[in-house]
């Protein structure tokens, strides 16, 4: 709701902390995004400027209020995700040059 967000705006003492978290949500959806069309290679630059956030927040020792709570979760369920995908990438690829490694070992016995 609007309101919602007024009151977030205006009243927030954890404003800056709020931004950053929301930046960070940000990049996880567009990280995940990536991995999922298969264009892993470019999340590189993302995953520099997320570590750049969280670097800050933990230098600032910024406090995190209650209503960040879902949006942190959500960045964890997120992380988790790109994880497994990034894995199983990884494992398919690997898979992969272990049977062209084979075929080229079995070719040179000829």
């Amino acid at each position: 709701m609007l309101s919602d967000k007024f009151y977030e705006k205006e009243y927030s003492e954890n404003s800056r902390v709020s931004e950053k978290i929301a930046k960070l949500e940000e990049l996880s959806i567009s990280m995940t995004n990536l991995i999922d069309s298969g264009n892993s290679e470019k999340i590189h630059h993302l995953e520099k400027m997320r570590q750049k956030i969280l670097k800050d927040i933990i230098k600032k020792k910024e406090t995190v209020s209650k209503h960040l709570e879902s949006k942190i979760s959500n960045i964890f369920y997120l992380n988790n995700r790109m994880i497994e995908k990034v894995q199983r990438e990884k494992t398919k690829s690997l898979d992969s040059i272990k049977k062209k490694i084979k075929f080229y070992e079995s070719y040179k016995q000829f």
